[in-house]
């Protein structure tokens, strides 16, 4: 009888544990949603002169075709020497590219859908987040919930590839030009980020901030969402790593996130920095865009 009434009273207690955790989430979910519904009203900020991408090429690529931008490079400046970056981002070295083409914009949910319809690859999913799910995988929204694995796949069956972490550095407006894409200060309203009133508190549709537009015409690499690259990390690989057509190491535990999210504060969208996650993570933070080698003639 003794053993009978305690178990009944860890009964009565997991019970109330279980509906306490309930509840619970109902409410982290009802704040995460008026979080988003009752966003500041955004900043607009001017779009930059127009001129200044007159002189990019710019063509569809890819067997769903996206608009990527020609980046004629053979010499590059990666890394920093602002005292404000991580000790990974130093030192500022000067590496050696080719030629590349790369996405203008991230991938979006809508291409990324296409992508498990013809080939019957599982489907996105979010490993941790307290909203209303659903939001995320609206059509113009950048592709999220797909990990490393899922996005070197899309981009080889789109007959391209994830940039190098040096690619996208350099692309996202690196090269010594400007801390962030578009200069070395931050500005409150050009970026889908934490804080600030850019009137979004999740992923905003990509190409939604004309005015944060690198100086070679990408889109949301600083915020939105963080973007995949090719390389493993290594904490030391900027300052020990290979300079000619450098692509990480040749193996690790963990992948590199570029450019920063919707959930990060601004210093940490900055073009040199640098997160390492781990390849299976499938976050609401996390998408990708596409590279290509460029063709001959290009």
């Amino acid at each position: 009888m003794k053993e009978l009434h305690v178990l009944a009273v860890m009964a009565v207690i997991l019970f109330f544990m279980f509906f306490s955790a309930i509840v619970r989430m109902r409410e982290i979910r009802s704040g995460a949603e008026s979080a988003r519904t009752s966003q500041t009203n955004r900043v607009m900020v001017p779009p930059p002169d127009p001129s200044i991408f007159e002189g990019l090429k710019i063509a569809p690529h890819g067997r769903e075709p996206t608009d990527m931008v020609f980046i004629n490079v053979t010499r590059a400046i990666r890394g920093t020497e602002y005292e404000g970056g991580e000790f990974d981002e130093r030192p500022a070295r000067e590496v050696i590219l080719s030629p590349y083409w790369i996405d203008l914009k991230e991938t979006t949910n809508s291409a990324y859908q296409k992508f498990i319809k013809m080939t019957h690859r599982h489907a996105q999913e979010i490993m941790v987040f307290y909203g209303d799910i659903a939001y995320l995988f609206e059509p113009t929204l950048p592709a999220v919930g797909v990990s490393w694995f899922d996005a070197n796949a899309y981009c080889a069956w789109n007959g391209k590839r994830l940039p190098t972490e040096a690619e996208w550095e350099y692309a996202a407006g690196g090269n010594g030009l400007g801390r962030w894409p578009w200069g070395n200060d931050y500005i409150v309203g050009i970026a889908n980020i934490r804080e600030g009133e850019d009137g979004f508190a999740y992923t905003a549709p990509v190409g939604s901030y004309e005015a944060g537009r690198s100086v070679f015409g990408l889109y949301d690499t600083a915020g939105n969402v963080g973007e995949w690259v090719l390389d493993w990390y290594d904490e030391f690989f900027y300052k020990e790593g290979q300079i000619t057509l450098p692509q990480g190491p040749d193996e690790g535990k963990t992948k590199v996130v570029r450019g920063g999210s919707w959930d990060n504060v601004a210093s940490d969208t900055r073009n040199t920095k640098r997160f390492p996650v781990a390849p299976h993570r499938k976050e609401a933070t996390i998408g990708f865009r596409c590279a290509m080698d460029a063709p001959p003639g290009s």
